[in-house]
């Protein structure tokens, strides 16, 4: 039988001592709205002054209101409720990113914690063991696992079972933007060379001029194209789904969600066209199995949509086999931007053929470049003083 102490700390509430010598202390919260009855929590301790320390604590948040009512719900429990029910908006890639930042590494070391019980000194000590013992994670990717874990606590805060998010304001890594390889104006005419008789010729051609994401190229259908006014609108992008067993594509709208418009060279349009003759011939000669359901420009010879591994393992290739094995896909619609601005086009009309959100981005992203340029019109306006000069 427990027994009550006589001589209790200052301010301490209900303390006694247990038979298994630990101190335990009560405090009420309020009542049970369905019972009516009184909402009693229990403290334990070691000493009766950490239990009396405890009791102050609490009964000083329900004071300030921001007590935060115990829940027996674990972080990994939580984690099938919020991947049922926040994450089936997302893409299959960024679904399975978030699966494996969960699996691999947030519940592994957090996953026995209660939500309740998760502290921010936890979650920072967290944060910074990635990038130490052993693992030593890039910044980026430190960053991105915190994003999963802020996101899940976020969801736990809206759903009313914590107050706050202790995710927040921790301290993380800086991460030093690389800046993508892009093909220069110099290595272009080696580029084309070295694509003449791949496969896949059409594909790199068309979108080193014209920008497009590999998604949005590999689900660029024949109605987006206007002959007349040679421009391609980008409406949708493929994907492929993830899921154990299902691994089938399907069109998703672009990036940012906007539909957007590129004004296409003539050579390019050209380009276009042989591609539109060549895939008659693939598809006479796969009848009857040719399935071109969605009205794809760019299929293999069935119909079927490309896999985007098999055409970037091409091109990867291609780009050793010219000198340019730095490069990757995403280097095409980087080349596209660089040579834009180095022939004089300016930065909102390269911020809306490559389709960024705003055009400080593209001036962020570009910066090597613009620079460049103003030094060229330092220069040139230097040549026009001198004329001017001279002329006198």
């Amino acid at each position: 039988m427990a027994r009550k102490n006589s001589h209790r700390e200052a301010g301490s509430g209900s303390i006694v001592l247990r038979k298994d010598g630990r101190w335990q202390g009560q405090f009420c919260n309020g009542r049970d709205p369905k019972t009516g009855k009184l909402r009693r929590h229990t403290i334990y301790g070691k000493t009766q002054k950490e239990v009396a320390t405890k009791l102050r604590a609490a009964t000083a948040s329900i004071d300030r209101g921001t007590f935060q009512e115990p829940s027996k719900i674990t972080l990994s429990e939580y984690a099938k409720e919020y991947t049922k029910n926040y994450l089936t908006a997302l893409s299959p890639y960024t679904r399975e990113s978030y699966r494996i930042a969960l699996d691999k590494h947030i519940l592994p070391a957090l996953g026995e914690y209660t939500l309740t019980q998760l502290s921010h000194r936890q979650v920072q000590a967290f944060v910074s063991s990635l990038g130490t013992n052993g693992k030593h994670l890039s910044p980026k990717t430190i960053r991105n696992i915190h994003g999963v874990l802020h996101s899940m606590l976020d969801a736990a805060v809206r759903d009313e079972i914590l107050l706050r998010n202790v995710s927040d304001r921790c301290s993380l890594p800086h991460v030093v933007q690389k800046q993508i390889r892009a093909i220069s104006s110099a290595e272009l005419a080696t580029f084309l060379d070295a694509i003449a008789d791949e496969p896949f010729r059409n594909i790199f051609f068309v979108d080193i001029f014209s920008g497009l994401r590999q998604a949005e190229i590999l689900g660029l259908r024949w109605p987006d194209i206007d002959w007349v006014n040679h421009c391609i609108y980008i409406r949708q992008q493929l994907q492929q789904n993830q899921n154990k067993g299902d691994f089938s594509y399907y069109l998703a709208p672009p990036k940012e969600g906007k539909e957007r418009c590129v004004v296409l060279a003539d050579s390019t349009m050209q380009v276009l066209r042989e591609q539109q003759q060549r895939q008659h011939q693939m598809e006479l000669i796969a009848q009857p199995v040719w399935d071109n359901q969605w009205d794809l420009v760019f299929t293999n010879d069935f119909g079927k949509p490309l896999n985007r591994r098999t055409v970037y393992k091409h091109l990867k290739r291609v780009l050793r086999s010219c000198g340019l094995g730095d490069c990757s896909f995403h280097s095409l619609r980087h080349s596209f931007a660089t040579i834009s601005l180095e022939n004089g086009d300016d930065i909102k009309t390269v911020q809306a053929n490559l389709g960024h959100y705003a055009a400080s981005f593209t001036l962020k992203t570009y910066a090597h470049v613009t620079n460049q340029m103003q030094q060229n019109s330092a220069e040139r306006m230097d040549a026009l003083i001198r004329s001017i000069q001279q002329s006198k």
